[in-house]
């Protein structure tokens, strides 16, 4: 059962998506979601409550990528796999058109509920897995606790997407991002050099 849900889930997010990319989301209504999709409006309901909380749940198409590539990012190489995990999220948001990247911070500023930055995330928890990992093999100055070094990187990532969002054509998103966290890993550099 829960795997028809969550594919029917992920189904509708993905076709939003796309008929957003083309229609714009202002333009984009629940019965086009549902014909392109083949669903029934109930079955749109049934998984959201509005478009705008299909919106503000659309994170979740990254957090079930990396859910089902978890297994590629190397525990023995935390750093890397924490910079690959950290890279994949701006990678992925930034390959959306930048005025629908801005419409979803947009819904989920001003949504009352914050799933988005919620730590029970796919996204979240890898993130945490990895700076744990690289605490423990002294990568990372033991000054610093796991929660602080995981809530610093994601926020730092969120950072760069709202400022690219703000000035898409000033920054190169993905050169920076990589740039800036070999930079935050040097700051936040352990015992072992």
């Amino acid at each position: 059962m829960f795997k028809e849900i969550h594919s029917t889930k992920e189904k509708i997010l993905e076709v939003a998506r796309r008929l957003a990319v083309e229609k714009g989301l202002d333009n984009l209504t629940i019965r086009d979601i549902c014909k392109e999709a083949g669903i029934s409006v109930g079955a749109f309901y049934h998984h959201f409550s509005s478009k705008e909380k299909m919106m503000e749940d659309s994170f979740l198409i990254y957090d079930y990528n990396l859910y089902s590539k978890l297994d590629q990012y190397d525990p023995a190489q935390p750093l890397i796999s924490l910079k690959k995990i950290l890279m994949d999220q701006i990678i992925f948001v930034s390959s959306f058109p930048h005025q629908l990247v801005v419409e979803y911070y947009r819904t989920i500023l001003s949504s009352p509920s914050k799933n988005a930055i919620n730590e029970k995330r796919t996204y979240y928890r890898a993130v945490d897995k990895f700076v744990g990992l690289a605490i423990e093999k002294g990568e990372f100055s033991s000054k610093y606790t796991r929660d602080y070094l995981t809530n610093y990187f994601i926020k730092h990532i969120r950072g760069n997407l709202i400022h690219w969002c703000m000035n898409p054509n000033n920054i190169n998103l993905v050169e920076q991002t990589s740039y800036e966290i070999d930079q935050l890993f040097y700051l936040f550099k352990g015992a072992k050099e």
